[in-house]
């Protein structure tokens, strides 16, 4: 028996474990900071032992590999690798197929891999600046257009990087962080890296290395934010609501089959999908509350703002936490909409057979019609017919303008005490399911038309219960679901409308002066805008207690209202990763990995010159594939997390073979993968990344998980009376593997729903939306 020591516990911790005792002759020994019932399982089935501890002290690790036969050991995590572990044990005369501290700074020296690369003429660096001078830094800021990346030059768990457009809005705001990371000494190091901003595809490439030659693993796509970590929720409170096809819905009244507005950046456009996710969860924690006259929004602090400068048209995305200064929120967008020439009326009749022929209508004439009715118009059924009214006295002044628009229809009227009378039993037919005034509402054939369709319906509806005030069309309605619907119209013509409740008891009747109860009356006012300012001061940090919603859509914004007001932000969150099945992904070609594999046998090859010392272990290199060709983001010194379990889920070679021969600094043959397509998701604790949800036992159907024949990976979890129970970050990964992407997404996507409890997955990563967007923005950026 082999007995094989593990640092480290996570999900990527596990599929190592997991790959490695494929081998039946592996006796598993860990050494982990915390339970992990994974872990545990695997060392309890092959013989071994596992002790807690402190995974960061060589000491403690030393200790406990001592007297146990450890024939290969494997330190995982960076904080592990940085603090020397490897270094301890190749000391204690225990094998390691890890890097040393020296060759792992590669991943915790920004600076010194920078230098290194740049010193050798190692290519794919982008433009870059060391520095430990404030005015310096500044000055290369300045040089780069403000469009940069600040790093701290040490290690700081994936969170510390900031770009211009995401974390940071403009060059007065990264020279800011630059001068914070100088003076706080981030990451442990007096200096910082500042880079160019990429615009590109970031793809990962994790590599064997035996310290003369790297051996490639199938590429990766990690969907989280450039250069930082998971970012967790982006939720609404309880009392925000969604525009659906069917209105306006708070977050618990949907269903997947229910399509919301999502709104496209690039074309400014609106338009309805199926949302890919749906969620509903308790919260209590902070949430930023942005109230405006015209907007009034509370959402987590995670959750992502599109906004744009005053003087510039460009959208950039921020989290609501780190707002600053003024930035303009979009309200409305573009609307296209369809519509038929005409609008039908089916034909009539009774039990002796049809009476009247099917009437068509020009549809703009019908939609004037109804903005008539739905405003001032009833339907009743009488002895002898049917009739509709339209109630508007001949000393009103738009008495003439309704009158020019009901002469556009193929129906008699008549003028009488009331206004307006149409007898036709065809036309009743078509108008009596809009019940009474309290539960009118815009039919979707009219609310989805052409925008100047939509205009004259509105200008048609103000002849009746609204005016002018100002060059702005003022509605009222004791519906709500019609002031909805009209709110709805007024954005898809590129205008806001704000509505107000007025909770009146009584009302005059224009036609009689006589008074009668009246119930709450709501108002609408266009106004000819499409977005709104919010500046620092509408901006605050409020405390929470109830449910928040969120759904996953393709382009990652949605279009919500809170107190009448509508703003549209984002409505994403979550992490995950995918493989392809031929080990490319969809977006790049075989040249993109070439020259990151080229990149990557360079960079060790310029390590052995600098230092005379070889790397030895797994090399993860993030790259990006961009105009210029392909450019190294940065290197980490292990498997990435959640990309070692794409690929190790399809590893056929032997894992313990490959890091034996590794740390022999000579692997005989290259590593051999599965031709199958992989993809991750997380499910992580509500609240994640900020208060979570910790304690929490999940409910897992093991059949249904079986049947889905996903890969099941423990990451912060622990084991509570046999039930699985949540910490405070990631809680478990869940791998689909199949023939493609599409098809491993709908593993992975089956066994998120086999466990139930407080977490939350992101459901778009692996989907077809997603990789189209990948592909469109490479061909736009000219990188294909």
């Amino acid at each position: 028996m082999e007995n094989f020591l593990l640092v480290g516990n996570g999900a990527r911790e596990h599929a190592i474990a997991e790959a490695v005792c494929r081998n039946a002759n592996v006796r598993l020994f860990a050494f982990m900071s915390a339970s992990h019932p994974g872990i545990s399982s695997l060392v309890k089935k092959s013989g071994g032992e596992f002790a807690i501890g402190d995974i960061q002290s060589p000491a403690q690790v030393e200790r406990f590999a001592e007297g146990k036969g450890i024939s290969l050991a494997f330190p995982s995590p960076d904080a592990v690798l940085a603090a020397g572990v490897t270094d301890a044990l190749l000391v204690a005369g225990v094998p390691c197929a890890a890097p040393t501290k020296e060759a792992a700074r590669l991943e915790w020296d920004k600076a010194y891999c920078r230098e290194l690369l740049r010193d050798f003429k190692v290519p794919g660096s982008p433009r870059f600046g060391i520095f430990d001078n404030e005015r310096e830094a500044h000055s290369f800021i300045d040089a780069c257009k403000g469009e940069v990346a600040v790093k701290p030059s040490g290690l700081t768990g994936g969170k510390g990087v900031k770009v211009t457009g995401f974390q940071l809005k403009n060059d007065a705001e990264a020279k800011q962080y630059a001068t914070e990371l100088l003076s706080a000494k981030r990451g442990g190091t007096a200096s910082i890296v500042i880079e160019e901003k990429l615009d590109g595809e970031e793809f990962s490439l994790q590599a064997f290395c035996d310290g003369s030659r790297i051996y490639g693993m199938p590429l990766v796509q990690d969907h989280k934010r450039a250069y930082e970590g998971d970012v967790g929720p982006n939720c609404y409170s309880e009392d925000t609501e969604i525009l659906t096809e069917d209105g306006w819905k708070k977050f618990d009244e949907l269903d997947s089959d229910l399509k919301v507005a999502i709104y496209q950046t690039r074309f400014r456009r609106i338009r309805f999908e199926k949302p890919k996710s749906i969620y509903w969860r308790k919260y209590v924690g902070k949430m930023v509350s942005f109230k405006h006259r015209e907007i009034d929004l509370l959402v987590t602090p995670n959750h992502r703002m599109l906004m744009r400068k005053r003087k510039g048209d460009r959208f950039t995305v921020i989290e609501a936490k780190d707002w600053k200064g003024e930035g303009i929120i979009p309200q409305t967008g573009r609307w296209i909409g369809k519509q038929p020439k005409y609008f039908r009326l089916p034909c009539s009749g009774n039990r002796f057979g049809p009476k009247n022929k099917s009437v068509k209508v020009p549809f703009k004439d019908w939609a004037e019609f109804m903005g008539l009715f739905l405003s001032e118009g009833y339907a009743s059924r009488e002895k002898r017919g049917a009739t509709i009214y339209i109630c508007q006295i001949r000393a009103s002044k738009n008495h003439n303008k309704m009158r020019a628009i009901l002469e556009k229809l193929p129906f008699h009227f008549n003028i009488v005490e009331k206004g307006f009378k149409i007898s036709s039993i065809q036309l009743y037919d078509a108008l009596r399911g809009f019940g009474s005034a309290g539960e009118k509402y815009v039919p979707p054939y009219i609310k989805n038309a052409k925008p100047e369709t939509i205009m004259a319906f509105l200008s048609s509806f103000c002849l009746g219960d609204g005016n002018m005030h100002d060059g702005k069309m003022r509605l009222c309605s004791s519906s709500k679901k019609m002031i909805g619907d009209i709110q709805e119209m007024f954005l898809k013509t590129g205008q806001i409308g704000i509505i107000t409740e007025d909770k009146r008891t009584t009302m005059v009747s224009p036609i009689n002066r006589k008074t009668y109860p009246a119930s709450t009356i709501y108002s609408i006012e266009s106004k000819k805008r499409n977005a709104v300012g919010i500046r620092k001061n509408n901006v605050k940090v409020v405390d929470y207690s109830g449910y928040i919603g969120c759904v996953t859509v393709s382009t990652g914004f949605v279009v919500v209202r809170r107190k009448f007001r509508i703003a549209i932000c984002g409505n994403t969150g979550g992490m995950g990763s995918y493989s392809d099945a031929n080990h490319l992904l969809p977006f790049l070609r075989k040249a993109h990995r070439d020259s990151a594999l080229a990149i990557m046998q360079k960079t060790i090859e310029a390590f052995h010159k600098k230092t005379g010392k070889h790397f030895i272990g797994v090399l993860y290199g993030g790259f990006m594939a961009t105009r210029d060709g392909v450019k190294l983001i940065e290197y980490n010194a292990r498997f990435g997390d959640p990309e070692a379990m794409n690929v190790l889920s399809i590893l056929t070679s032997d894992l313990y073979a490959i890091l034996e021969q590794m740390a022999a600094h000579k692997i005989t043959k290259a590593p051999e993968f599965e031709s199958k397509a992989t993809v991750c998701k997380y499910l992580v604790p509500e609240g994640y990344p900020g208060k979570s949800a910790t304690d929490q036992p999940l409910k897992i159907d093991s059949a249904a998980l079986e049947e889905s024949g996903a890969r099941v990976y423990y990451a912060s979890v622990y084991e509570k009376d046999g039930a699985i129970c949540t910490q405070s970050s990631r809680s478990m990964g869940l791998v689909g593997v199949a023939g493609s992407i599409e098809e491993a997404e709908k593993v992975a996507e089956a066994a998120c729903g086999a466990v139930q409890g407080r977490v939350w997955h992101r459901a778009d990563i692996g989907t077809k939306e997603l990789l189209e967007r990948r592909m469109k923005h490479m061909k736009e950026i000219g990188a294909l």
